[in-house]
């Protein structure tokens, strides 16, 4: 059996290193909590090349405190894009905005931004790049349309730590920027976690007050804000394991690249096109097939796990029916839901692994062409 995605190895691998970690805090000092989780910030900041890191329960809560930190106005249109998992634009309605959706870009699965800049309208406060699957979105050009129109931009990050745009770590363009250490994530808590990123020392003094309660201090609150904190032993952990993040983000684009020559030769199977290898971090391979479904039995059947990401576009759920607004059209998206298998990456995988997978693909695809 081979997992869509597991821990299993890389904690066995790390066992001495995470037991020493979670031991390492103090019990008996009602310091530890506070100091560990603080530590985790600075490490994650260091790494992230920002000012500041601001630990919260999840990657949802990142994009709610990250959005609600703007100060816009309620209602304000947020524009992200209409392929994606359900956390970001969710996000934004509960921060109090409207989601405006736009279409992925040609030959890609990212937000298109000629699209993001049809959309814009004098109630438009924000952007959300999503960087997803590990792609970087061009941030050069979104900052040029956000400073055109003077808009800010918050990215999610959720699916893209370590990844860069031109060279620059994504995470570190935004006013804010939202994390998540989700258990499937490439750096994993052992079940939540997120964090918001700002190089904006006012706006991370309001992320401090959202995540908790809004808080001014001497139980005065002045913002409506959430109950979020990163518990310390998942900052404990997340510490312990970000040392190695670069070398698992080394092995996802080796896996990664001896997936695409794998199936260099089967025209029916559409890899993903980064525009820079460097820039991607592989948080899923994902790829398009004609009979998605039919695949993803075939490789039930051989014991491969597999996750279909993303089957429904956002302005298609229920949740966000008369809360959301579409901009122009969604074919290529609609294309995409319709077509993507995201296959097992995490780094643990042997080369042997890989090749087992796309063999089992490749005979399937060309079988059924």
């Amino acid at each position: 059996m081979i997992p869509f995605h597991s821990n299993s190895r890389q904690h066995d691998a790390l066992s001495q290193e995470l037991g020493k970690a979670l031991g390492s805090i103090d019990l008996k000092d009602d310091t530890a909590f506070a100091h560990t989780v603080e530590e985790f910030e600075g490490r994650l900041a260091d790494y992230c090349q920002v000012d500041s890191a601001v630990a919260v329960a999840s990657g949802t809560d990142a994009l709610i405190i990250a959005l609600r930190a703007l100060d816009a106005p309620p209602g304000a249109e947020v524009i992200t894009c209409d392929f994606g998992f359900y956390a970001t634009a969710a996000s934004i309605i509960m921060a109090g905005f409207t989601p405006v959706f736009v279409d992925v870009a040609p030959d890609r699965m990212v937000m298109d931004l000629d699209a993001v800049r049809n959309a814009i309208s004098p109630k438009t406060a924000a952007i959300v790049p999503v960087h997803l699957f590990g792609e970087a979105i061009d941030m050069s050009v979104l900052q040029q349309i956000a400073e055109q129109y003077s808009i800010t931009i918050v990215e999610d990050v959720a699916q893209a730590l370590g990844a860069r745009s031109a060279g620059q770590l994504v995470g570190s363009f935004g006013t804010a920027s939202g994390i998540s250490f989700n258990w499937s994530k490439h750096l994993s808590s052992f079940s939540n976690g997120g964090a918001v990123l700002t190089n904006d020392q006012e706006i991370a003094g309001r992320l401090r007050s959202l995540r908790g309660h809004g808080n001014a201090g001497s139980f005065r609150h002045t913002r409506m804000g959430l109950n979020s904190r990163l518990n310390p032993f998942e900052a404990a952990l997340l510490s312990a394991k970000l040392p190695h993040l670069d070398a698992w983000i080394a092995r996802r684009r080796e896996i990664a690249a001896r997936y695409t020559r794998n199936f260099a030769s089967s025209p029916n199977v559409v890899t993903p096109a980064a525009t820079e290898a460097e820039e991607h971090v592989y948080h899923k391979y994902t790829i398009r097939v004609p009979d998605r479904d039919g695949l993803r039995k075939h490789l039930a059947d051989h014991g491969v796990g597999t996750l279909v990401c993303y089957p429904w576009l956002l302005h298609d759920q229920p949740a966000f029916e008369g809360q959301a607004l579409r901009a122009h059209s969604f074919d290529r998206a609609a294309e995409v839901a319709a077509e993507v298998i995201s296959i097992p990456v995490y780094p643990e995988l042997t080369d042997a692994e890989v090749d087992f997978i796309s063999e089992t693909i490749v005979s399937y695809v060309e079988s059924a062409a």
